[in-house]
């Protein structure tokens, strides 16, 4: 019984030494292995001479048990620099593709020298790479844009029509070439939201002034077709003819809005001086033909004449405007006497009026008024409104005088 007692635990000894020296050589082994990487494995290491003294001390279960946990750390620690490795190099990929954009790589560069141990080294590259990726996205997003800014902005100078090709680019792109530095500059420090907002503002600015040229021209173009017909017609359009030439010049070198400006301005001028001149010319063609009746009725006007000899004056010197004034000097003239003629004949119809009152009175010189009445009359037909004025005031004294008779004899 003893014996036996004995050679059993003997053998449940000798199996535990055993054991443990196998946990203790696997874990040297793959300790040898991992000491061959760049990995940290102290803390398996650790584990191991833990293992190894307990062992050397008869204690064999804690030198099994201590060695697979060095094991186990060693296997830990392996896997965590295996995904380090892996986050690293891709880290590494992504700041030399940022690298090949011009992108500033600083910060993710720093990210790996903050970690304490692979586990937050991992964390840390892997949210780098994250952010690096999302960055380079954006930037790329910024990079596109200013590519295509530049191609709109080459579009821009190679418009066709300009007489100097050259000399209109410069022009027309040149400050639309500084935002496209600025743009660039922003993207180097890191801003590609703000690279992309002035990239894309330049690809419509640079769009508009191509339509704003195309209707620049088109403008300038109607605008000497419309100098062209009024010249047909007569009228002086020098001064304007002068701003188209500017005009054309500002287009040429580039000046788009300022020439359209021009040309705008111009075509408003032109219709005020084709107005003018039609109203001035119409007016006083009216004007002589309606001063012709009231001469031959025997209006005459100093004032009349003189206002429509410096209309036509002012028509041929091409002051259209000044003309109308004159024009209308004259017309006022011919209200006057218009005014004057109708305020004489209803004061002749309002005394021949009164003269009818007294018929049958008895009044001795009543025929004498009704003469001077009708010859009154007679001058205001024949359009000697002077003397028929005179004849009437003389039969209203007289008339007054008749109207008063009985007042004066109370």
């Amino acid at each position: 019984m003893d014996n036996g007692r004995g050679s059993g635990v003997g053998f449940l000894k000798s199996s535990k030494v055993r054991n443990a020296e196998e946990a203790i050589g696997q874990s040297e082994g793959l300790l040898t292995v991992l000491r061959l990487t760049q990995a940290d494995i102290k803390p398996a290491e650790d584990a191991l001479q833990i293992a190894k003294r307990f062992f050397d001390s008869n204690q064999f279960a804690k030198a099994f048990h201590a060695a697979k946990k060095a094991e186990s750390l060693a296997i830990t620690l392996d896997e965590r620099f295996g995904g380090y490795q892996k986050a690293a190099k891709a880290l590494q990929s992504r700041i030399d593709s940022m690298r090949r954009l011009g992108l500033r790589t600083e910060e993710l560069e720093t990210f790996l020298a903050r970690a304490e141990n692979y586990l937050e080294a991992r964390v840390l590259v892997e949210r780098a790479e994250q952010e690096g990726r999302a960055f380079q996205e954006r930037a790329e997003q910024a990079s596109n844009a200013i590519f295509l800014a530049e191609l709109a902005i080459e579009s821009l100078g190679e418009m066709r029509g300009p007489a100097d090709p050259e000399m209109f680019a410069d022009g027309a792109a040149s400050e639309l070439g500084e935002s496209l530095h600025e743009a660039t500059r922003q993207l180097a420090l890191g801003d590609p939201e703000g690279a992309t907002k002035v990239a894309k503002d330049i690809e419509a600015n640079a769009t508009r002034l191509k339509e704003l040229y195309l209707d620049s021209a088109k403008s300038l173009d109607a605008t000497e077709a419309q100098i062209t017909y009024l010249r047909g017609e007569g009228v002086l359009t020098n001064g304007v003819e002068a701003d188209l030439k500017s005009a054309r010049e500002m287009l040429d070198k580039g000046s788009i809005e300022a020439s359209i400006a021009v040309a705008v301005r111009i075509q408003g001028e032109l219709e005020v001086i084709g107005n003018s001149y039609r109203k001035a010319t119409t007016g006083i063609a009216d004007a002589e033909i309606l001063y012709g009746r009231l001469q031959r009725e025997g209006f005459h006007s100093y004032e009349a004449e003189v206002a429509l000899r410096d209309a036509k004056r002012s028509v041929r010197e091409g002051n259209y405007a000044r003309a109308v004034e004159f024009l209308e000097r004259a017309l006022h003239a011919f209200a006057r006497r218009t005014n004057a003629r109708e305020a004489l004949g209803r004061a002749i119809e309002e005394t021949r009026k009164r003269a009818q009152f007294l018929r049958g009175s008895g009044l001795s010189f009543l025929p004498d008024i009704q003469e001077v009445l009708t010859r009154a009359e007679r001058e205001f037909q024949n359009g000697n409104f002077v003397g028929s004025s005179e004849d009437l005031r003389i039969a209203t004294v007289l008339l007054d005088q008749v109207f008063r008779a009985p007042t004066g004899k109370k």
